[in-house]
């Protein structure tokens, strides 16, 4: 068969990444013999992008979008479904998942995939290919005669070293590897992404990703993973990796073991990924640095005991002391930090955020941002905003959803919504200088991007008209960023 991937892509910050969880899809198409395209898809450039899929002719369609991408997905189809109406769509992925019947119904699909989508499409392109019903088929919804049917879940996938690698040779990497880089407030080049597991067994009221891979972590070989870092070392000049994991740490034994392994092949590659302030100690902190890690980044959330218990971040002993401990322990060993802080959160004060405001000070991380707290669909904090009045059940599915959310929260518990975001951007303001102006590397990068700001007059009056709306300083570097890349990847196209 002939498969089209599709990524509804909304740019966020400086948070542009290759959609890997498509190109993992790609990647075992490719090996069951089926020709593959993919779409990292930018609105203002549907017209080329459905030229090139008519080029192609497909026979299936598959979109993935997450909740902010949702309007974005639905307006692409349509102009799509103009131009081959004849073709099979379905789509899959997160939102997809814990809202299926309304996805398929909102989006007129002819199926979807629910949970981890690599076994469930080689089947379903099997039964498409035979023209036979996709009844049976495990982890898939579909329509069929009118009426919707819904198979039972698919198995989790317990040896992740069955699947490929990525299939990023389907897109073209240029883009993503510019500066600055998934490494946040330190610009640089020749950076991407790699996940080593799938599962978490943390119970956080905002994440929604045990929807997909569970609540037990399964991890990929050391050599399976050291092997993709040269792969892409030889093949995309890749010289840092962010590790996606939700706890790269959780496992000290494959972190020391995945260490002595690239020690051992001599791989020059910094690195860095995501940890938890209760998932640290200085013997295996060390070894790391030593194998060419330059960064974690942790999910502080808040500088309150009393809110860290509320998000279920709280664990044994003082939280507070240990988030202290680890932002110290990275300051010895010369490791970068990034501190996320949330707030907006379920039985919040103003004595609270000034906790969050007072520990984010004092650990001094390197990148600091403060996020509202955002009811994704899929997470506890979802279920219980809907359920106490919090959030507009009706809210549409748009960019609205964007976790940094620069105007207005989507929900106001204890504060009100224009209170919550004047009390964000006095504390996202306060960490400008330290998030973005401290590396020369970083002084560099930012004024080739303040350049477009007299190169293209329209850019320069909508950043301006945002900064004095919303008066958060950094979010013009977002928009510059986002201007930059788009500019990049698709000079030539019309």
């Amino acid at each position: 068969m002939r498969v089209t991937l599709i990524n509804s892509q909304v740019l966020d910050g400086n948070n542009v990444v290759p959609p890997l969880g498509l190109m993992y899809i790609a990647a075992v198409l490719e090996k069951a013999g089926h020709a593959v395209q993919i779409y990292d898809a930018d609105p203002e450039y549907h017209d080329t992008i459905i030229r090139e899929i008519k080029d192609f002719n497909p026979d299936l369609v598959g979109l993935s979008f997450l909740t902010v991408g949702y309007q974005r997905a639905f307006n692409f189809l349509k102009q799509l479904r103009q131009e081959l109406p004849d073709v099979t769509y379905c789509s899959g992925g997160v939102h997809t998942t814990v809202k299926p019947t309304e996805t398929l119904k909102d989006f007129d699909l002819d199926f979807i995939v629910v949970g981890e989508g690599e076994d469930t499409i080689i089947e379903v392109c099997e039964k498409l290919g035979k023209k036979e019903s996709l009844a049976g088929v495990k982890g898939v919804m579909y329509r069929e005669n009118g009426e919707v049917i819904d198979n039972e879940r698919r198995e989790l996938i317990q040896d992740l070293d069955t699947i490929p690698f990525p299939a990023r040779h389907l897109i073209d990497m240029k883009p993503y590897l510019m500066p600055p880089g998934i490494i946040r407030g330190h610009a640089d080049k020749n950076q991407t992404t790699i996940v080593t597991s799938r599962g978490c067994p943390f119970k956080c009221i905002y994440c929604g990703s045990h929807n997909i891979f569970g609540r037990k972590t399964r991890r990929r070989s050391v050599k399976n993973v050291i092997d993709e870092i040269e792969h892409l070392h030889k093949n995309f000049g890749i010289t840092g990796i962010y590790y996606c994991d939700d706890t790269f740490t959780l496992s000290p034994k494959w972190v020391r073991e995945y260490c002595e392994e690239l020690k051992r092949r001599k791989l020059d590659i910094k690195w860095a990924g995501q940890s938890r302030v209760d998932q640290t100690d200085r013997e295996l902190m060390k070894l790391m640095r030593g194998a060419g890690l330059v960064q974690l980044d942790f999910g502080v959330e808040s500088g309150s005991e009393k809110i860290l218990k509320v998000l279920g971040k709280g664990g044994a002993g003082d939280r507070t002391e240990q988030i202290k401990y680890s932002f110290k322990l990275c300051k010895e060993l010369d490791i970068r930090t990034l501190a996320t802080f949330i707030i907006g959160n379920p039985e919040e004060t103003r004595a609270d955020i000034d906790q969050s405001f007072k520990v984010a000070k004092e650990i001094k991380a390197d990148y600091t941002a403060f996020y509202f707290l955002t009811p994704y669909p899929g997470t506890d904090i979802y279920d219980m905003a809907i359920e106490k009045k919090w959030l507009d059940p009706n809210l549409p599915f748009s960019e609205i959803w964007a976790h940094r959310q620069p105007e207005l929260p989507l929900m106001a518990i204890t504060f009100g919504k224009e209170e919550l975001r004047d009390i964000r951007r006095h504390l996202q303001n306060q960490f400008f200088v330290r998030n973005y102006l401290r590396s020369s590397g970083n002084i560099s990068f930012y004024s080739i991007l303040f350049t477009i700001l007299f190169r293209h007059p329209k850019v320069f009056l909508d950043a301006l008209g945002k900064l004095i709306r919303t008066r958060r300083i950094d979010y013009i570097v977002e928009i510059l960023n986002a201007e930059y890349w788009r500019m990049k990847k698709y000079e030539g196209l019309g």
